[in-house]
């Protein structure tokens, strides 16, 4: 699937997301370390930030992939036989402190991934009005 505005396919775009890549160019990487992003892509100079709050869709990302797999597993642990449900409480538990915080800069990735796949517009005018 093709988007005709930007003329990237969905698998491009979901590919440099899962390698923290500009989801414009996929040279540069999206963030500094851990949990600070760049302002801009360094090769094409894309804004990553379109607006303040931008961002709050990859929380629903984290929240919704965290809150799947923690009932997944739970599930998988007590019906598997494999741990009783008080031991899959705390297993579950602490997979679900420690993943949301590993898993944020793919959130926030696919989130910019997918906004630009479906918007490429609105990132490349956002881009040009912070020129000038």
């Amino acid at each position: 699937m093709t988007n005709p505005e930007s003329g990237k396919s969905y698998f491009t775009v979901i590919s440099r997301a899962w390698r923290l890549r500009c989801p414009r160019c996929g040279q540069a990487p999206l963030f500094k370390n851990w949990f600070r992003m760049h302002v801009a892509c360094g090769h094409c100079h894309l804004r990553f930030e379109r607006e303040p709050g931008y961002f709050l869709g990859s929380i629903y990302i984290n929240y919704g992939l965290t809150a799947l797999l923690v009932t997944l597993f739970y599930f998988m642990l007590v019906g598997g036989g494999w741990a009783a449900p008080q031991t899959a409480l705390w297993i579950v538990a602490g997979f679900a402190l420690v993943f949301p915080i590993w898993f944020f800069r793919y959130a926030r990735s696919l989130w910019l991934g997918v906004d630009h796949y479906w918007d490429p517009t609105q990132s490349d005018s956002a881009e040009r009005d912070s020129r000038g």
